[in-house]
C-alpha cells in the first residue's frame, strides 16, 4: 500500500479569526458533527497519472505520451545551428526534461565482482576490493551526479520528434517496459532510476515551499523572469553547481501567422509610442529603443522563416534530504540566474504544479508562459554536456565537466575499436594512468601484455601476480613464425607481418629484388605442412633459397642476438599470466624496436590461436614507428586487433614527431596520424607548449582546451571518445596504487 500525507483543508480553515479567543465552553448541541475524512487520492491520481502501458504513460486527460532518451551531445555553434533548424519543425508541445542524481553504481559492482578471476593474487584481490567501496564511496560524494536527458511529447507525434532530433545529430531511444516504470517512479519519488519495492508504504506531505516525499525533500521553482539574452551553455552552468535536480522546459509553438500579427503589432506600438515622445520633445528609453529594435529584427525574420516564435516554459525541482541542504541548493540555483537577471519564482502553495511540470507527461502545470524565438529556444540546448557512463567494464576516472564517474568497456562491441593512444609529456601521469587501467582490466578477467623499454611495468607485474620476460636473455627468446594456416586470410597477413618483422630486424629498407625473394621465401616456407615451426628453422630455410637474405639475419641466428627469438619460445597461451611485462632494458636502444616488433608478433600469434580479451600496451611507440616498416606494421596491427579481441594501447611523449608532416618523413607522419585515426579513444594528458599547438590541430581542440592541457595538473587530461571530448581525473585507490608503485626490492 502507498499511504499519501496531504494537509487537511478543513482544518486550516477552522482557525479562530486573529484576535477572538477561543470560549472556553461551547454547548453540545453548537458543535456540529466532524464530516468523516475523506481518504487522499492514491498516488498515481496524486502525479495525473491515470495507468502506465507498456510503451508510454497516460495522463488522467486520456493523454498518452511518448518518453525518450536523448543522448548528450557535445556543445558547440554548429550543433547550436542544427537543433534550431529542427525547433523550427516542430509544430506541436514538447517537453525537454534534464535530471541529475546521485549514482547508483551497485550493478556496475556486480558486475565488476562476478568478473572477477579467482586466482587473483591476495594483493590484486585487495586492489580490486578497494575499486567496489571507491564505487561506494562516489554514490555519496558531493558532486559526484548522474545526468540524463529526456523528450517526452505525445505518443502519436513520436516518430517525428525522434526524426527531428536524429536530424540534430541526438542519438534518441524510446522508453518501454521496466525502464519506463523505473524512469517514472524516480522523477515522482526522487533519485535515480532503480529497482524498488512496489510495496513499501510511502508518504507524501505537501507544505507551502517544499515537499515531503518519504525521507526526501523537494522544493520546485519556476522561472519567472528571463535573461534578456541567452548564452550558449546557459543551462550548462546551472547543472555544473553539482545539485540533484530535475529541470524541465515546456514548448508550444505558435503559428507563424500569428506570431507575424503580433510581432506587427508590437513594432506599430512602439513606433507609435516613439512618435509620441517625440512630438512631446521627449526622446524614448534605451529599453524601449532596445525592445523596438529586437521586434523590428525579430518580425523580419519570422516572415523570412528563420525564426519561429514558441510559448515557453522552465521549471526546476531541487531535491535534498534536509532543509539546510535544501536552502543552500536554492540559493545556488537563484544565483545562477540573478547573474543573468533572470529570477525563480518561489511557488508558493503551487508545489504539486511545479513538481508535475517537472515529471515527465508532457504538462505544464504551472501554466506561465513566456515567448521566445527559435535562437533563444537553440542556446538552451538541454542536452550537454555528454558523459561517458555506459555502467559496463570499469571506471576510468571522474569527468570533470559533467561531475560523473566514466565507465566503458572497449570490448563490449559498442566502440569502434579497443584501441587507446596516450600523448602526454613527461611526468604528466602517463605511466600510472597506464598501469591502473591494466591492473583494473585484469581484475575483471583482460589479460595484458606491455612492451617495456624502460623497465617501468616490471614492479606492478610482479605485484600483480604477474611474469617478467627479458627477450635477448638466455631462455626467454620469443617465436613470433607460429601461424595457423587453418585460415588463409591469416596466414597471407601474418606473412606481410613477418615480412616487414625481418625488415626491422635487419635495421634496412630492403630492396624490391630482396624484397620479392623474401615474400617468395616466406610463402614457400610456410606451404609446407610442419607441425611446429621457429626462426632457426626458417632461417636453415634461406640459407638454401636465398642466402643473401639470411647473411643479413645471421645476428639473431649465431651472433649476439641468437637468444632473442628461440624455436621454443615461451608459449604465452601454455600458462599465460594475467599481466605478462617484456623487459627490453636490457637491450641497446637500436635493438629495441626490433625486439618489440618480435614480442608484439608473438602476442598477435597468441591472440589469433585463442580470440578473448587482451590488451597489448606499446610504450614509447615512437621508437618502433620512425622506422617505415615499424608504422606500416603498427597501422596494420591497430587496423586488424579487433578481429581477434585485441586491445591496442599505445603511448608517447614524442607528440611532435608522431603527427610530423615532414616531407621527407612522409611516411612517418602519414603512419602516426593513421594509427591514432584508428584508436577508438585517445587520452591527451598534460602537453609540452611546443608540442600543444600540433596536437590541438590534430584533434581540432578549441584555443581553451589547448591551454587547459598546457596547465592541467598531474593525472588530469582530456579523453576523446564516441566523437566527444570529456575532461577527465584518474582517481586510484590507496590498494591500487601500493600495486602499481610496489617496490619490493632490486630488479631481478
Amino acid at each position: 500500500m502507498v499511504k499519501l500525507t496531504l494537509p487537511n483543508p478543513k482544518d486550516l480553515a477552522r482557525r479562530w479569526p486573529p484576535g477572538r479567543s477561543q470560549p472556553e465552553e461551547i454547548e453540545a448541541a453548537e458543535i456540529e458533527p466532524a464530516a468523516e475524512p475523506k481518504p487522499p487520492p492514491p498516488l498515481p491520481l496524486f502525479f495525473m497519472l491515470s495507468h502506465l502501458e507498456d510503451d508510454g504513460p497516460v495522463r488522467l486527460d486520456g493523454v498518452k505520451l511518448a518518453v525518450m532518451e536523448v543522448m548528450g551531445l557535445e556543445l558547440d555553434e554548429p550543433k547550436l545551428g542544427a537543433f534550431a533548424g529542427s525547433l523550427n519543425a516542430v509544430d506541436f508541445p514538447v517537453q525537454l526534461l534534464v535530471r541529475q542524481h546521485p549514482p547508483v553504481l551497485q550493478g556496475l559492482r556486480d558486475k565488476l565482482t562476478e568478473a572477477q578471476p579467482g586466482d587473483l593474487p591476495a594483493q590484486t584481490k585487495e586492489a580490486a576490493e578497494s575499486l567496489g567501496r571507491l564505487l561506494i564511496t562516489l554514490e555519496s560524494r558531493e558532486g559526484i551526479l548522474d545526468r540524463r536527458f529526456y523528450a517526452v511529447c505525445e505518443h502519436a507525434r513520436a516518430d517525428e520528434l525522434r526524426a527531428l532530433l536524429v536530424r540534430a545529430g541526438l542519438g534518441v531511444f524510446p522508453l518501454s517496459g521496466k525502464s519506463l516504470k523505473l524512469l517514472l517512479l524516480a522523477c515522482a519519488l526522487g533519485g535515480s532510476p532503480q529497482e524498488r519495492d512496489d510495496d513499501a508504504e510511502m508518504e507524501v506531505e505537501v507544505n507551502r515551499r517544499d515537499i515531503r516525499i518519504g525521507g526526501k525533500l523537494t522544493r520546485s521553482l519556476h522561472l519567472g523572469k528571463w535573461p534578456r539574452s541567452l548564452a550558449p551553455g546557459f543551462l550548462q552552468g546551472l547543472m555544473a553547481a553539482g545539485a540533484p535536480m530535475d529541470l524541465s522546459v515546456h514548448l508550444g509553438a505558435i503559428p507563424t501567422e500569428q506570431a507575424a500579427r503580433t510581432l506587427e503589432w508590437q513594432k506599430v506600438r512602439f513606433e507609435s509610442a516613439q512618435s509620441l515622445s517625440f512630438k512631446r520633445g521627449r526622446s524614448m528609453s534605451p529599453e524601449a529603443e532596445i525592445a523596438l529594435e529586437d521586434v523590428s529584427r525579430l518580425r523580419d525574420e519570422v516572415q523570412r522563416g528563420r525564426e519561429r516564435l514558441f510559448h515557453a516554459s522552465l521549471s526546476v525541482t531541487l531535491h535534498a534530504g534536509d532543509q539546510d541542504t535544501l536552502k543552500d541548493l536554492t540559493q545556488k540555483a537563484r544565483a545562477h540566474f540573478a547573474a543573468t537577471l533572470g529570477k525563480l519564482d518561489n511557488l508558493a502553495f503551487r508545489q504539486r504544479e511545479g513538481l508535475l511540470s517537472t515529471l515527465p507527461l508532457g504538462l505544464n502545470a504551472v501554466a506561465v508562459w513566456r515567448t521566445l524565438d527559435t535562437s533563444s529556444l537553440a542556446r538552451l540546448f538541454p542536452f550537454s554536456p555528454p558523459d561517458l557512463d555506459t555502467r559496463s567494464g570499469t571506471l576510468y576516472g571522474i569527468d570533470l565537466r559533467a561531475c560523473a564517474p566514466i565507465v566503458y568497456d572497449p570490448f563490449d562491441g559498442t566502440h569502434l575499436n579497443a584501441n587507446t593512444a596516450v600523448l602526454a609529456r613527461s611526468g604528466s601521469g602517463k605511466s600510472f594512468a597506464t598501469k591502473l587501467g591494466v591492473l583494473r582490466g585484469l581484475c575483471r578477467g583482460v589479460r595484458a601484455y606491455v612492451i617495456d623499454p624502460e623497465g617501468e611495468y616490471t614492479d606492478m607485474a610482479r605485484a600483480a601476480g604477474g611474469r617478467v620476460l627479458s627477450p635477448g636473455v638466455p631462455g626467454q627468446g620469443m617465436n613470433p613464425f607460429v601461424i595457423d594456416r587453418g585460415d588463409s586470410e591469416e596466414l597471407l597477413q601474418r606473412i606481410g607481418s613477418l615480412r616487414r618483422l625481418i625488415e626491422v630486424m635487419v635495421g634496412e629498407r630492403l630492396s624490391a629484388e630482396r624484397r620479392s625473394s623474401l615474400d617468395h621465401a616466406l610463402a614457400g616456407y610456410y606451404s609446407e605442412r610442419r607441425e611446429r615451426t621457429g626462426f632457426r628453422d626458417f632461417y636453415a630455410y634461406l640459407e638454401g633459397e636465398t642466402p643473401e637474405i639470411a647473411h643479413l639475419l645471421r645476428p639473431f641466428a649465431t651472433g649476439s642476438l641468437r637468444d632473442l627469438l628461440s624455436d621454443e619460445g615461451d608459449d604465452l597461451l601454455a600458462r599465460e599470466a594475467l599481466v605478462t611485462v617484456f623487459d627490453l632494458h636490457l637491450l641497446e636502444p637500436e635493438l629495441r624496436p626490433a625486439a618489440a616488433m618480435v614480442c608484439t608478433e608473438t602476442v598477435w600469434a597468441a591472440a589469433a590461436q585463442d580470440p578473448r580479451p587482451r590488451l597489448l600496451v606499446v610504450d614509447e611507440v615512437w621508437s618502433i614507428m620512425q622506422h617505415p616498416e615499424g608504422a606500416a606494421f603498427m597501422v596494420s596491427m591497430a587496423k586488424r586487433a579487433r578481429k581477434h579481441r585485441l586491445g591496442l594501447q599505445f603511448i608517447t611523449q614524442d607528440v611532435q614527431d608522431l603527427l610530423s608532416e615532414d616531407s621527407s618523413r612522409a611516411i612517418t607522419g602519414h603512419s602516426g596520424r593513421a594509427l591514432l585515426q584508428n584508436a577508438a579513444f585517445k587520452l591527451l594528458l598534460q602537453q609540452d607548449a611546443a608540442a600543444v599547438s600540433t596536437v590541438g590541430e590534430a584533434f581540432d581542440l578549441p584555443e581553451e582546451l589547448q591551454r587547459w592541457l598546457l596547465s592541467c595538473p598531474r593525472g588530469d587530461g582530456l579523453l576523446l571518445a564516441r566523437g566527444q571530448r570529456f575532461p577527465v581525473r584518474i582517481e586510484a585507490t590507496p590498494e591500487e596504487t601500493e600495486v602499481i608503485e610496489w617496490r619490493p626490492g632490486p630488479r631481478h
